[in-house]
């Protein structure tokens, strides 16, 4: 197996249905170029799919994505016999990412045709963590199957190909499907391919999710028809990213990171998601706590494992977890105390209430009992600017979960809480040549690496700062060597060797600029959070309303494209839900359920227009509101027993 560069997708159809995916080009052919494939559980199943008509390849008319889980493609065959450019045949391919294609030729010519149809297939069986590090694989031999081919890599995972109807002939030296077809004018013919993908044993994966997607489904209107088309693009790709790791929990599905890298849940993407999701009612966040709380760690042990701490990546049956991304614990602490505000029954949080007191010993013990204290990056490593507005705010939530359930401790957290932020805001400010910003981190000497950055985006929204701090940190996301117009860079342009396509920097990040929006127009600095959601919306139609992972931070200009990043996600779980709270922000939705009462009070007139946001769920009851173009509330729907303070 030899190697080449890490293969490019940002030019490809992607379509997922976790743990399915299918990536192809824009002709129909699959031809094991790079990344292209049929995957299922992080692993490539079909590497070939080429289609030939009396010995041609079709010539391609049109292929795109029609769902968050189809490709449609469109191809014509011409015969010289004809006479007349117009197309003798026309195929039609829908390929689905569960591992389903269905073909169809149609005779669109006057005379009958008799025609030779061959698939050519192939397999390899390359995990997809070897594609992406540059692996090359040699094609795996076939063998003829029940009605078609099947293949099998040597650690025992195989595949299988079925074809209805079954071809006329099956060829394992050439690994060829063939069909001989008369087809009259004005008929059709199909046929339908099947992928079984079987892992070898002892090894099962997470399983597709099936059944309605944990979440109300919202309906959107809004004089900027942009943000309705995201919105939509977001939930879909969502509902395609589920997966149910744990077959303990079959109501507990988690969103697989994105395709086509990360097809594969981790605990922190599951735990933003499913606080973006939060409008949209708690069963979702609800099953994303259990499922973690059931993970959480219980002893010292390699892969970073610590009592209490939430593991981000889940592992398979019978491997361990991984719990080395730091972050997830106080995100956990923070879903819970959102999902609580927003109406999280009590029968579903009482069980939860262990897992809280173990995450919040894990975070007391990773921030240190003195008031200078930072939470680092390991015991001598950095301490990153945005890890300490997330442990500040998991605090703040932990602290008010304790006092409502009539635990101890809440009053110490909170102090301690506080002693973070007044420590924060005296370490981490920093001014340069644009204006006071806070540093991106603090190095272990304590020092300030004193790089304006994305990092600020997390502050405004979590409480951390003063009124003071979150006018400097509005002034800073929205200047030009942040703000490129197509949303935040990482990392200011001012940077010595800044590039815009710098994964670790130079890049757009849907879901930071988004985290940034709803933090400032929250803190009520509408024009700087109007401001940065413009560019995403500005970016949006260009990637289809399907926000990437990153993209390009080259500066936005007049009639040119944002630039696609080479190895983003696309679909991507925490940028396709990341436009949701920032909707709810600017519509100023504040909801206090426990002290049953709800809040709306939007910041100001709004640049998208008059908003309607209809569907919505409080309290586990539909909830609608609608911002006119004044930037005046009006509530037209809301659960019985809450007060509305407008």
């Amino acid at each position: 197996m030899s190697t080449i560069p890490h293969p490019l997708a940002h030019e490809a159809l992607v379509c997922v249905d976790a743990p399915g995916m299918v990536i192809g080009g824009l002709d129909g052919q699959l031809r094991g170029h790079g990344v292209q494939g049929v995957y299922h559980d992080g692993r490539r199943t079909l590497s070939r799919i080429v289609l030939t008509i009396g010995g041609t390849e079709p010539e391609p008319l049109s292929g795109h994505v029609v769902a968050a889980d189809a490709v449609r493609y469109l191809a014509m065959r011409r015969f010289a016999a004809d006479g007349t450019p117009d197309p003798g045949l026309v195929i039609e391919r829908t390929r689905h990412a569960a591992g389903r294609e269905r073909l169809v030729l149609r005779n669109t010519g006057r005379r009958a045709l008799r025609l030779p149809i061959e698939l050519a297939l192939g397999a390899d069986l390359i995990p997809l963590d070897a594609l992406r590090a540059g692996h090359r694989p040699t094609e795996l031999r076939a063998r003829v199957a029940a009605a078609g081919l099947g293949w099998s890599a040597p650690d025992g995972t195989s595949v299988r190909v079925s074809a209805e109807p079954a071809p006329n002939t099956a060829l394992a030296a050439t690994a060829t499907l063939r069909w001989d077809v008369d087809l009259e004018p004005a008929r059709s013919w199909s046929v339908e391919l099947r992928v079984v993908a079987e892992p070898a044993s002892g090894r099962p994966g997470p399983r597709a999710f099936s059944g309605r997607p944990p979440w109300t489904q919202p309906r959107v209107r809004c004089d900027d028809v942009r943000v309705a088309g995201c919105l939509d693009q977001g939930l879909r790709d969502l509902r395609a990213l589920l997966v149910v790791p744990d077959p303990d929990l079959p109501t507990a599905p988690l969103p697989a990171a994105g395709a086509p890298w990360q097809l594969a849940p981790t605990g922190r993407d599951a735990l933003w998601t499913a606080r973006m999701l939060l409008p949209l009612g708690t069963r979702f966040a609800s099953g994303v706590l259990r499922l973690l709380a059931a993970r959480q760690g219980v002893r010292v042990r390699p892969r970073g494992e610590d009592p209490g701490r939430i593991p981000h990546t889940l592992g398979r049956a019978g491997e361990p977890a991984r719990y080395d991304c730091a972050g997830s614990t106080a995100l956990f602490v923070t879903l819970f105390g959102e999902a609580w505000r927003w109406g999280l029954p009590a029968a579903e949080a009482g069980p939860l209430l262990p897992a809280l007191g173990r995450a919040l010993g894990h975070l007391s013990r990773t921030l240190g009992e003195r008031p200078g204290d930072f939470v680092r990056l390991g015991p001598e490593g950095p301490a990153p600017c945005e890890l300490q507005a997330q442990t500040y705010q998991a605090a703040r939530h932990g602290a008010a979960l304790l006092e409502a359930h009539g635990l101890p401790g809440a009053d110490a957290l909170r102090e301690r809480a506080e002693q973070l932020g007044v420590a924060f805001r005296r370490a981490f400010r920093a001014e340069d040549a644009a204006g006071e910003y806070y540093a991106a981190a603090l190095d272990p000497a304590g020092r300030p690496i004193t790089v304006a950055s994305s990092a600020m985006a997390h502050l405004p929204g979590s409480g951390i700062l003063d009124d003071t701090g979150n006018r400097a940190v509005a002034r800073r996301l929205t200047a030009p060597d942040l703000d490129c117009g197509w949303g935040l860079r990482g990392t200011s342009t001012r940077l010595p060797g800044y590039h815009p396509l710098a994964a670790r920097g130079g890049v757009v990040r849907a879901h930071d600029t988004c985290v940034a929006a709803a933090g400032l127009a929250e803190a009520g600095h509408l024009d700087a959070a109007q401001q940065l959601f413009a560019g995403l919306l500005h970016a949006a139609p260009w990637f289809q309303y399907r926000l990437p992972e990153m993209h390009a931070g080259e500066q936005r200009a007049q009639g040119h494209a944002p630039v696609a990043h080479p190895l983003a996600c696309r679909p991507f779980a925490r940028a396709a839900g990341a436009i949701l709270p920032v909707l709810v922000a600017l519509a100023g939705i504040r909801p206090d359920v426990p002290a049953g009462r709800v809040t709306v009070r939007p910041p100001g007139p709004l640049d998208i227009g008059e908003l309607e946001l209809r569907d919505l769920c409080v309290a586990g009851e539909p909830f609608t509101v609608r911002v006119n173009r004044a930037g005046q509330a009006i509530v037209e729907e809301a659960a019985k027993g809450i007060q509305l303070a407008i």
